[in-house]
C-alpha cells in the first residue's frame, strides 16, 4: 500500500509552533507529575489513613471516571472557544485539586480531591494534542506528537521520583502531603505562560470531496461511522488499562516484593521511566518513516508495539517471581518503553482521519472511550484482585497483575483491525 500525499504549508510560523510545542509539552509534564504523585505516595497514604488496596484503587479510578465524563464537553470547548485559554483554565483547576489532595484527612476527602484533578485534566490531552498537531505540517505529525508525548514518561518519572523522595524526607513534618503542595505550583505558572502561545487558525469541519460543512453533531456521526477511528480509540483504551495498572501499582509492588521504602521503590520506577522517555519519539519517528512506504503504517506500528508490550509484561513478572530481580527489572524497562511508544502512532491516527476543525473533538472521543471502557478501572480492578487473591493483611499484587498482559494483546488486535480499514476511511475523508 503506497503512501501518496503532498507537502503542505505550515499553519503558523515555525518559531511560534516550536514555542507552542515546548510550552504545552512542559504543561503535559506537570499534568503527569500531578497524576503520578499519588502512585509514589500510596504506601504512606495507605498506612497513615488505614486504607485497603481496594480503596487505594478507587483513588486512581475516580480520576479516570471524571476524565471520561467531562472530556467531550472540554474538547468541544477547546475547538469552539479558545485552545490556549481552555488549556490555561484546566491547568489552574488541576493544580488547585492537587493542593487539596494534600489537605485531605480521610478517604472521602482524597476521593473528592482526586476527582477534582480529573475535572482539570479532562480536556488537556485532547486539546493539547490538537493544539500541537495543528501547529505543524501533517507530514511530521507523528514525530511532533512523539515530542508532546514525552510529557507522559518525563512527567511520570519526575512525579514518581520527586514525590517519593519528598514524602520520605518528611519535610516540615508534612510526610506524604509535601509533594502535593509543591507540585501544585508549576502547573499554575505554566497555566499563565500558555496564554502567550500562538493559536493556529480554526478550520471548518468539512468532509469528503465535496467539502461538505458539518455541525458538531454531524462531526460526531462521522467519527462513530469511521471504523479506523473507533478501533483505534478502543485500542488506546486497552493500552491505557495496561499503563494505568502499571503506573498505579508497580511502585507498590516493588516496595512489597523487595521490602524497600517508598523512596527506593520510586527510584526503581523512575529508572524504568527514564528509559521510557525514548518510547514516544522512537515510535513516532518509526511510524512516520514507515508511512512513506505504507499509508497504514501508523495503526500497524501501534499494533506491533502493543503485542510486544504484553509479552514483555508477562515475562517480567514470571522472572521476578523466580527471584531474578535484576533481570526482571531489565524486562520491566522494556515494558516501560513499549508502554509509551504506541502513543505517537495511535494518537496520530485520531488526527489523520478527521476534518481539521474537529481534532480536539476526535481526541475527546478517544479519551471518553478510553476511560469509559477499560482504563478507568485498571487501578481498582488490580487492587480488588490483590485483596481477593491474597489474605487479610497480605494482598497478592503479583497475582492481580496477571490480568494485565491479555489486555495489551487485545489492544494489538484492535490496532491491527484499524489498519485494515485505514486506507478506505482516509479516502472517504479527502475525497
Amino acid at each position: 500500500m503506497a503512501s501518496t500525499h503532498r507537502e503542505e504549508a505550515p499553519p503558523i510560523p515555525r518559531r511560534a509552533a516550536v514555542f507552542t510545542l515546548t510550552t504545552v509539552t512542559l504543561l503535559y509534564i506537570i499534568n503527569y507529575m500531578d497524576r503520578m504523585v499519588l502512585s509514589a505516595t500510596l504506601p504512606l497514604i495507605k498506612a497513615d489513613l488505614n486504607l485497603t488496596d481496594t480503596q487505594c484503587g478507587w483513588l486512581g479510578t475516580i480520576y479516570f471516571i471524571i476524565v471520561a465524563a467531562l472530556t467531550l464537553p472540554a474538547s468541544i470547548l477547546c475547538d469552539r472557544w479558545s485552545r490556549k485559554k481552555a488549556l490555561s483554565l484546566m491547568a489552574f483547576l488541576w493544580s488547585a485539586a492537587t493542593f487539596l489532595t494534600g489537605v485531605g484527612t480521610g478517604f472521602a476527602q482524597l476521593f473528592a480531591a482526586r476527582g477534582g484533578v480529573g475535572v482539570g485534566e479532562a480536556g488537556f490531552a485532547p486539546g493539547g494534542i490538537a493544539y500541537v498537531s495543528g501547529s505543524f505540517r501533517e507530514s511530521v505529525r507523528a514525530k511532533v506528537l512523539g515530542v508532546f508525548n514525552l510529557g507522559q514518561p518525563l512527567g511520570s518519572i519526575l512525579g514518581i521520583v520527586l514525590a517519593g523522595t519528598l514524602a520520605q524526607a518528611d519535610i516540615l513534618g508534612m510526610g506524604w502531603r509535601a509533594p502535593f503542595y509543591i507540585f501544585a505550583v508549576p502547573g499554575a505558572l505554566l497555566g499563565v505562560l500558555v496564554l502567550f502561545t500562538r493559536d493556529y487558525p480554526s478550520g471548518e469541519m468539512v468532509y469528503g470531496a465535496e467539502k461538505k460543512p458539518l455541525t458538531t453533531v454531524q462531526g460526531l456521526k462521522v467519527v462513530i461511522t469511521t471504523p479506523t477511528l473507533l478501533l483505534t480509540y478502543f485500542g488506546v483504551g486497552a493500552m491505557s488499562f495496561v499503563g494505568g495498572a502499571v503506573a498505579h501499582w508497580l511502585p507498590t509492588y516493588f516496595a512489597r516484593s523487595r521490602g524497600i521504602d517508598v523512596a527506593k521503590a520510586s527510584l526503581l520506577m523512575g529508572g524504568i521511566i527514564i528509559f521510557a522517555v525514548i518510547g514516544p519519539v522512537l515510535g513516532g519517528i518509526m511510524a512516520d518513516r514507515w508511512r512513506r512506504k505504507r499509508s497504514d503504517a501508523r495503526p500497524l506500528a501501534a499494533a506491533i508495539i502493543a503485542l510486544a508490550c504484553g509479552v514483555f509484561l508477562y515475562v517480567g513478572f514470571f522472572i521476578d517471581l523466580t527471584g531474578m530481580k535484576t533481570l526482571s527489572y531489565v524486562v520491566f524497562v522494556m515494558v516501560g518503553i513499549l508502554m509509551f511508544a504506541y502513543t505517537a502512532p495511535a494518537y496520530s491516527v485520531s488526527q489523520d482521519l478527521v476534518p481539521e476543525g474537529m481534532r480536539s473533538l476526535s481526541m475527546g472521543i478517544l479519551v471518553l472511550i478510553t476511560y469509559g471502557t477499560l482504563a478507568a478501572y485498571a487501578p481498582v480492578v488490580v487492587g480488588w484482585l490483590s485483596d481477593l487473591l491474597g489474605t487479610p493483611g497480605n494482598p497478592d499484587l503479583a497475582g492481580a497483575f496477571m490480568v494485565v498482559p491479555p489486555v495489551a494483546f487485545l489492544g494489538g488486535v484492535l490496532f491491527y483491525l484499524a489498519s485494515r480499514f485505514h486506507d478506505r476511511d482516509l479516502a472517504r475523508l479527502v475525497g
